[in-house]
């Protein structure tokens, strides 16, 4: 679609925008709060990382398991890469993708993707170099492998941070305790350098019983990590369990709790998120406004939002979010992902090709562009509705069964225990089970369709509560 004729120069109060069609040009600005949308490119599947080459070339990869180009204004049909060997099961496929700082010598572009382990079928994850030659990821080196994924909670964000170190994030994979463990790579931040070896000023390398690739530990589902401009703080977020949702300020040998803690318990030696977002918003790519197109967001903090349709613009200083808000609500559906181009606008993807969450839509997914507004154009303000947020660290609470059902459970499984779109209620699927048959699925879940295994990650007591709350709800049925 094309914007409007109209030449009538929009107020303040205006809140209708548009989607055009994207040419590259450059339109005197009408004022930095007023944005218009392009498409960038449509019919996608998922593309979950948007970035850029030194020539301005536009590098992304689709979930299904390609790179793709964008150059001087057009798709480019032929893929850079496709993967023969990606495992795309639900929220699983060909995922983070970013380029080395120094790529104009070694032309080294490194992304992560699932896959499925030979002999055991288990999914996988891992990350791998190529090098970009003739619009080709050519010569693939493996980084880090031997990743334990799942359809759900996999990860995986890469961004290179301003020490030459590549951050890696990984999910738990539906295994909540190993974001605890510090022999398994699943939920954490990892740093490493750029041939995939550990260095030697990692919290955890003199450690005989920790991986020394761990930077910080105790996370669920990071799919977000920025760098902030001037102070070299990294900052990510993730999902928590049926709210929860986090942003935290990462720091070096950190734990952030999960599974121990999340939404807004604390507990000694953890630390607490700097916002906590419940109901849920999904939040997912991440990057800082350093662009000159908006200067009414530089040094923001924004936030692709899956659950919540929505772009997050938070205002971090001095490690405290000090404002916060949101634009483009329910507008496109779920958001990836978002990047600032060589240009100073604002690029991101949708998601809606996300069983069971997302609905695909004609043309979608897509790639977006936000540039300012020119005279004429129908236009949209970054003024939107605040984020309903609280501090981490509010409160220490002691939970009851059925808040722990909510927490844990009721976003698949419904708050009356009726089910979802994304799992089987539970009134009548355990209808008629064992109190000991309930514990043994709580304890060890079911890894394969998406339930984590809670042994370990929820106390022996609060299982047997658990338990007991869920036959009770049947029962009363």
């Amino acid at each position: 679609m094309r914007t409007s004729g109209s030449t009538l120069l929009l107020g303040i109060s205006l809140v209708s925008f548009c989607v055009t069609a994207f040419t590259g040009s450059k339109p005197a600005p009408v004022s930095s709060d007023y944005f218009v949308v392009d498409t960038v490119a449509r019919n996608l599947i998922v593309p979950w990382e948007i970035t850029f080459l030194p020539d301005r070339t536009m590098l992304f990869s689709e979930r299904a398991g390609r790179i793709r180009l964008y150059r001087a204004n057009k798709l480019i049909n032929r893929t850079a890469l496709t993967l023969s060997d990606v495992e795309t099961t639900k929220k699983m496929g060909l995922l983070g993708v970013c380029v080395h700082p120094d790529f104009q010598r070694n032309r080294y572009v490194y992304l992560a993707y699932n896959y499925k382990n030979a002999d055991s079928n288990t999914p996988l994850l891992k990350v791998m170099r190529y090098a970009f030659e003739r619009d080709t990821l050519l010569r693939p080196t493996t980084i880090i492998d031997g990743i334990l994924a799942n359809q759900n909670h996999t990860g995986c964000r890469l961004v290179f941070g301003p020490d030459g170190k590549l951050y890696v994030t990984t999910g738990d994979a539906d295994r909540p305790m190993l974001a605890q463990d510090l022999k398994s790579l699943n939920g954490k931040i990892l740093r490493l350098n750029d041939d995939g070896s550990a260095p030697t000023d990692n919290p955890f390398t003199k450690s005989d019983t920790a991986r020394h690739e761990i930077w910080s530990y105790g996370h669920r589902n990071p799919q977000g990590l920025a760098f902030q401009p001037g102070t070299g703080i990294l900052f990510d977020s993730e999902h928590g369990p049926s709210g929860g949702d986090e942003i935290n300020q990462i720091e070096k040998g950190g734990n952030y709790g999960w599974p121990r803690i999340h939404h807004r318990d604390t507990a000694a030696g953890v630390i607490s998120p700097l916002a906590e977002y419940t109901p849920s918003i999904g939040p997912s790519g991440a990057i800082f406004y350093t662009g000159d197109a908006f200067p009414t967001l530089r040094g923001s903090l924004l936030v692709a939002c899956l659950r919540g349709e929505s772009m997050a613009n938070i205002q971090v200083q001095a490690g405290k979010v000090v404002s916060q808000g949101r634009f483009l609500h329910k507008q496109f559906g779920r958001l990836r992902t978002v990047t600032v181009g060589p240009d100073g606008f604002i690029y991101f993807s949708t998601s809606q090709h996300d069983p069971p969450e997302g609905t695909p839509r004609p043309d979608y997914d897509l790639i977006l562009r936000l540039r300012p507004a020119a005279t004429g154009d129908l236009a949209h303000s970054f003024s939107g509705a605040n984020m309903m947020t609280q501090p981490g660290n509010a409160v220490t609470t002691t939970i009851g069964p059925e808040a722990l059902y909510q927490q844990l459970c009721g976003s698949c499984h419904g708050q009356n225990l009726e089910g979802t779109d994304r799992a089987k209620g539970l009134v009548t699927l355990n209808n008629g089970s064992t109190r000991s048959a309930v514990m043994h699925t709580i304890r060890v879940g079911m890894v394969d369709k998406g339930m984590p295994a809670w042994e370990g990650a929820i106390s022996p007591t609060d299982i047997e509560k658990l338990s007991d709350f869920i036959l009770s709800k049947q029962k009363a049925k």
